[in-house]
C-alpha cells in the first residue's frame, strides 16, 4: 500500500500472494510460514467485488479471540478497508459494510461442529477460512453448501 498523489494503491505481494489471489479457481489453498501475509491475503481477496450490489464475504477463524486480539483478523482488516471506504461494525459478527454499494464483509468464527447451523439458509458469495487445518472436515463441507451467489459474481472459496 502506498500514498501516490492522493490515491492509496492496494495490491498483493508479488509471489505467492499475487498468484492467490489471481487465480480463477472455485477453491484455492494457500500455505506457507507464520508471517507470509496470507491473512493479508484473504482480506485484499474478500474485498474484490465490493462495487458489486449484493455482494458478500465471511472470513472465518476457528476463535473468536483469533479475530479480535491485537494484530488479528479485525486489527488487521482495520488497516486496509477504511481507506476504501467500509464502515466497520464490531458485535458477535464482526463486519464491514460498503453502504454505497450493499456489500459487506464478515468476519465470524466456527469454533465447534455444532456451530454451521447457524449459517443454515444463508448464501455466502466470498467464503474465506483462515487457517483451514483448524476447522473439521464436517465444518469445511458444510459450509460448502452455504457457497452460493445471486449477486452476478461467481461463488469461491479461498483458504489458507
Amino acid at each position: 500500500m502506498r500514498l501516490m498523489s492522493n490515491i492509496i494503491k492496494i495490491s498483493p505481494q508479488a509471489g505467492k500472494q499475487r498468484l492467490f489471489l489471481a487465480s480463477s479457481a472455485d477453491i484455492v489453498i494457500y500455505g506457507g510460514a507464520a508471517g507470509s501475509a496470507k491473512t493479508y491475503g484473504l482480506l485484499l481477496g474478500a474485498c474484490r467485488h465490493i462495487g458489486v450490489q449484493g455482494y458478500n464475504a465471511v472470513i472465518f477463524r476457528k476463535q473468536l479471540t483469533q479475530i479480535e486480539k491485537p494484530g488479528g483478523l479485525w486489527d488487521t482488516s482495520m488497516v486496509i478497508y477504511p481507506k476504501i471506504g467500509s464502515r466497520a461494525v464490531k458485535g458477535n459478527v464482526f463486519t464491514h459494510y460498503w453502504d454505497q454499494y450493499g456489500s459487506k464483509i464478515n468476519m465470524a468464527y466456527l469454533a465447534r461442529d455444532d456451530d454451521v447451523t447457524g449459517w443454515m439458509g444463508t448464501q455466502i458469495v466470498q467464503l474465506d477460512f483462515d487457517e483451514l487445518t483448524h476447522f473439521s472436515q464436517f465444518v469445511f463441507f458444510y459450509m460448502l453448501s452455504r457457497n452460493r451467489s445471486v449477486c452476478g459474481v461467481p461463488p469461491s472459496v479461498r483458504c489458507t
